[in-house]
């Protein structure tokens, strides 16, 4: 068939020109916890200098642990980005005192999350308190991150979830960050890049991060998906298994990633990158990375 031939039925057919698939691992992130940065050496050709590396923030883990692990970051050629969950702070001058030393050693991007609840009350429980606290204009940050959920929240209806993030986008604009999404893992990159045209279609038009598993073994996917309240895609999960024998093999995120590609290729959506929770450790997930052609 011509150029021509497709073209017009292009026209006939309302069918827009098909266009190659967007590449999305041109811009990649990459989750650590603060211990594993001491190892964290990866080559230009796996992650390039520049990108961001975020920062774990774990319920009763000493602070200072991930403001070191931000300065290490910083030191070997990355952005760092420190989760701050709002339930971990025992107070607000905790909170207060971490962003100003973080800020201090060069942070300029935070991730601001809500947290696991805990067995005491919270001075924070979401994001929008971390953001609300008049400290946080003046801190020096340039942008932050805010949580996305492609599947949902097995807790919170979808709409309540979009109207606090419309929220949040809002608050942080007022106070001259900029703010961007990076969103849960999942396995269903259709499902995903629906979601992101979504956002768009509502008026949330952030720059998207799109989390993928790393490199690991099946069972331990399926178990870090129950325990992050990932559980709608991960029948799409098993179903790429196939049989026994590839189900005992690493899983890599090739299948969702080309799923992915499509349709935010199709949706036509842009100022969306990756981002990869590497359960199976940084090295399997970035030797993979670069492995892509």
């Amino acid at each position: 068939m011509t150029d021509e031939t497709t073209t017009l039925a292009d026209a006939v057919f309302g069918r827009s020109a098909a266009k190659p698939p967007m590449r999305l691992l041109n811009d990649i992130s990459i989750e650590l916890l603060p211990e594993h940065v001491a190892s964290f050496n990866p080559s230009a050709s796996q992650l390039a200098r520049g990108s961001y590396v975020f920062l774990t923030h774990i319920a009763g883990k000493p602070l200072a642990v991930q403001r070191d692990a931000a300065s290490a970051i910083k030191a070997k050629g990355y952005e760092p980005v420190p989760h701050l969950a709002a339930r971990n702070f025992g107070s607000v001058d905790e909170y207060r005192d971490h962003l100003t030393d973080l800020c201090n050693r060069g942070v300029n991007t935070v991730l601001m999350i809500g947290g696991n609840p805990g067995p005491e009350a919270s001075a924070m429980t979401c994001a929008a308190d971390l953001l609300k606290q008049p400290f946080v204009g003046q801190s020096g940050l340039r942008r932050v991150f805010l949580g996305g959920h492609p599947e949902g929240h097995p807790n919170i209806p979808a709409e309540t979830l979009k109207v606090a993030l419309a929220e949040k986008v809002a608050l942080a604009r007022a106070i001259n960050l900029a703010p961007h999404i990076v969103t849960q893992f999942a396995f269903d990159g259709a499902l995903m890049a629906r979601w992101a045209s979504d956002l768009r279609a509502s008026g949330i038009d952030c720059p998207i991060r799109l989390g993928l598993a790393g490199v690991t073994s099946l069972t331990k996917l399926i178990r870090f998906a129950m325990l992050c309240g990932v559980g709608a895609s991960v029948s799409a999960l098993t179903r790429q298994s196939g049989s026994i024998l590839k189900a005992m093999r690493e899983q890599d995120p090739g299948d969702v990633l080309k799923a992915l590609e499509l349709g935010v290729g199709s949706h036509q959506l842009t100022d969306t990158s990756i981002h990869f929770f590497p359960f199976g450790g940084w090295e399997k997930t970035l030797d993979w990375v670069a492995r892509q052609p």
